[in-house]
């Protein structure tokens, strides 16, 4: 068995080295031959990107969905700033959710994170 497995071993490796050599050897010689791969591989690419494309408009929607409450807090946290900032009245947020809370509040009373 050892020596069947031996001779097939030394058997199927020269040839598989030869085959990778014919190959290298094409790939620097003949511009065709390079030309040919390199189509594959741009149609191999288009074939993924077009099988891909509606998977990555669900990443991105899903996404946009995730981070529209965040960005809508943060925006209303800065807008609260601004008018508290020109109303001169000292007005903390939590920097969590962006809710007003006291100065002195060491937790928000909406989210319950320390500030």
């Amino acid at each position: 068995m050892f020596s069947f497995v031996f001779d097939l071993m030394f058997t199927i490796v020269p040839i598989f080295i030869f085959i990778t050599f014919i190959f290298v050897f094409l790939m620097i010689i003949s511009p065709r031959f390079r030309a040919k791969m390199m189509s594959r591989n741009v149609r191999a690419a288009k074939y993924m990107m077009d099988e891909s494309k509606d998977d990555i408009k669900d990443i991105s929607d899903n996404m946009a969905y995730a981070t529209k409450d965040g960005i809508k807090t943060t925006t209303q946290a800065v807008a609260s700033g601004i008018k508290a900032g020109l109303s001169d009245e000292e007005t903390v947020y939590c920097k969590y959710c962006g809710s007003e809370i006291d100065s002195d509040s060491v937790f928000c009373k909406k989210c319950g994170k320390e500030q």
